[in-house]
């Protein structure tokens, strides 16, 4: 049977199942050699997919080092789908319990995410954004009760390291002198046209977004921002939003 046969294949490839080898080579395959040159094949182009995905982790850790990371996470986590352009939503999870790696640089998995993200909102398809014309006429008095949509692109990620300022670095940072890195930082992804943007949001802004995340109302999320960072301008931070692209253009209002 056809999908057997695949089983087995995928298997003796990618799962390196010695077994998988035997049951399926004949005669002309020694030694499995032939599956070698499959499994080679398989590994490098898959190694090549990742390194498009995640191309500022490949730079920081070096070719040698990804070639070991990429070869572990594809024999743990072989496609599970056909697009390679999918491939690779568990790299960030993989590094995060890979300890040699996070033990001499712990911020890997977060900018893993980061690279993730933007792979992600490029792929994603497409949606009208909200913009500020969409809602005017409306009632002052109606702003509370807004809850607005993320655009299907925005990912989110908050990171305990500098992750936007090393997202597209070609080195390492350099270390300080006590050994600790710079403050966390915060990174909003999104697409609403063409182009990709990867933005550094203060705290609070970060906590907005995340409250419309949530389900939140523009109310509610407003009131729990402001209490817990003092330096938050709604207008502003609202405004911004609109002009970006942020929110998808479906939002609805509770009744008052």
């Amino acid at each position: 049977m056809l999908p057997d046969l695949q089983t087995a294949f995928r298997a003796g490839t990618v799962g390196r199942d010695a077994a998988a080898v035997a049951t399926l080579a004949d005669d002309g395959m020694e030694n499995g050699h032939r599956f070698g040159i499959y499994r080679n094949n398989i590994f490098l182009s898959l190694t090549g997919v990742l390194e498009a995905a995640f191309p500022t982790v490949a730079k920081l850790v070096g070719d040698e080092n990804f070639a070991v990371l990429a070869h572990r996470f594809i024999a743990a986590h072989p496609p599970q789908r056909p697009a390679l352009y999918a491939y690779g939503a568990d790299f960030a999870a993989f590094l995060a319990g890979f300890a040699p790696a996070v033990e001499e640089l712990p911020f890997l998995p977060d900018l893993a995410r980061v690279e993730w993200a933007v792979n992600e909102a490029y792929f994603e398809a497409d949606a009208e954004p909200l913009v500020a014309e969409h809602l005017a006429g409306l009632a002052p008095d109606r702003y509370a009760g807004l809850r607005f949509r993320l655009h299907p692109t925005v990912r989110l990620i908050g990171s305990d390291w500098p992750v936007w300022d090393m997202w597209g670095a070609e080195a390492l940072p350099d270390p300080r002198p006590d050994g600790k890195q710079d403050a966390a930082q915060q990174v909003l992804v999104r697409r609403p046209e063409s182009k990709v943007d990867v933005v550094l949001l203060a705290p609070g802004d970060f906590a907005f977004l995340d409250a419309f995340a949530r389900g939140d109302t523009l109310g509610e999320a407003a009131a729990a921002v402001a209490g817990a960072d003092a330096d938050f301008d709604l207008s502003t931070c609202l405004a911004g939003h609109l002009a970006g692209g942020t929110f998808h253009s479906d939002y609805t209002i509770d009744a008052s």
